[in-house]
């Protein structure tokens, strides 16, 4: 048998990690060529997808992309003209492995001591862009060479690495007192205080209180996480919006709605981790939790200072966004959608100040 091709073996975990806050796994794989770094988003789940970067290869660099190995379900090596290492190939050190994530839990970096080999940013997967490897020359088929965004993406991994280790300290209770101040200068004392973190991280829960006849509920705890693919809409703003937390005011008359919004409010502060995705101003989403009412509207208060809200000071350098969540009609949520929340926003400028407080009646007519 002599001149028979090697079987492959099978690829070996090198290093795994669960998102702290999202449903993705991170992963690294080393097969008889090369080493990869993947992220695998919903795991196991049917909307399951998977983000790769090329870490280095193990064996020989092949002058061009194995295109039968591509067929095959396989890892592909990376050609020699785009590799930085020794053309032989290198092994990673197992033992010195570690995966980083970044605060909004979708993007993660790999390193080996104290060296970043390997960042898959939340921006990754767009115009053929897989990540930033080390070992990567240029532009490369499955990876970037990392060189030019080390800087940037190093502090960055850095500030990442405190924030988790945030999470290891006492600091429930500092977050709670910087959001009862706020809440209590709003609406006074609160009269409730309802867990709607399921007991799982990070902690959230709902107060809420009554003022001029108005009952409020205000969640304290869902701005501990920023949220994912904010910096891919607002670039040098993410700060400011990636932040939020969610509010619902009704008046006397439907005081008996407030319990069944909770609980709505309880599973849409779960939704931007749960779809990697965000909640922000304008953004309609469906709701059935009032009879006659398909949908809410969620309004920044921040960005429509005529609505009162709660004064939040900045946590971690970041804005904090309270959405007002005000129910939609059928034709209400087709109309914004239609023509835009500025559009509907104007339309509406002389009644804003009582927008978000429902009382049983469609509000938004335009």
């Amino acid at each position: 048998m002599f001149g028979k091709k090697k079987k492959p073996s099978e690829p070996v975990i090198l290093a795994e990690s669960q998102s702290p806050s999202c449903r993705i796994q991170a992963f690294v794989e080393e097969s008889d060529t090369c080493c990869y770094f993947y992220l695998w988003f919903h795991a196991g789940m049917e909307n399951a997808y998977m983000k790769s970067c090329w870490i280095c290869n193990v064996g020989k660099a092949p002058d061009r992309l194995d295109a039968d190995a591509m067929k095959g379900g396989m890892a592909p090596a990376m050609p020699r003209e785009f590799v930085k290492h020794d053309e032989a190939g290198i092994r990673l050190n197992r033992e010195m492995l570690s995966i980083v994530w970044f605060e909004e839990g979708d993007a993660a970096a790999l390193l080996e001591g104290d060296t970043l080999l390997c960042v898959i940013p939340g921006w990754s997967g767009y115009q053929g862009f897989s990540g930033y490897s080390r070992y990567a020359l240029g532009t490369a088929p499955y990876a970037w060479e990392l060189t030019q965004a080390e800087e940037v993406l190093g502090a960055r991994v850095y500030k990442s690495r405190e924030f988790w280790n945030y999470f290891e300290g006492e600091y429930w209770e500092e977050v709670r007192q910087l959001h009862e101040k706020a809440v209590e200068d709003f609406f006074g004392k609160p009269e409730k205080y309802l867990g709607i973190d399921g007991k799982k991280f990070p902690p959230k829960v709902l107060v809420a209180g009554t003022k001029d006849g108005v009952h409020y509920g205000i969640t304290v705890g869902v701005s501990l996480l920023p949220m994912p693919q904010v910096e891919q809409y607002f670039q040098e703003e993410t700060s400011d919006f990636r932040r939020i937390e969610l509010g619902f005011a009704a008046s006397e008359e439907q005081s008996d709605i407030c319990m069944k919004m909770y609980s709505y409010i309880a599973a849409l502060s779960r939704i931007p981790w749960q779809e990697i995705s965000f909640l922000g101003h304008g953004h309609t989403v469906p709701c059935d939790a009032i009879e006659g009412f398909s949908a809410v509207w969620l309004l920044n208060s921040r960005l429509l200072p005529q609505i009162a809200a709660p004064d939040y000071p900045d946590f971690m350098g970041d804005k904090i966004n309270l959405l007002w969540i005000v129910p939609l009609k059928e034709e209400e949520f087709k109309k914004i959608k239609e023509i835009g929340t500025e559009s509907a926003i104007e339309l509406l400028a002389g009644c804003m100040e009582e927008l978000h407080v429902f009382n049983g009646v469609g509000k938004v007519r335009l």
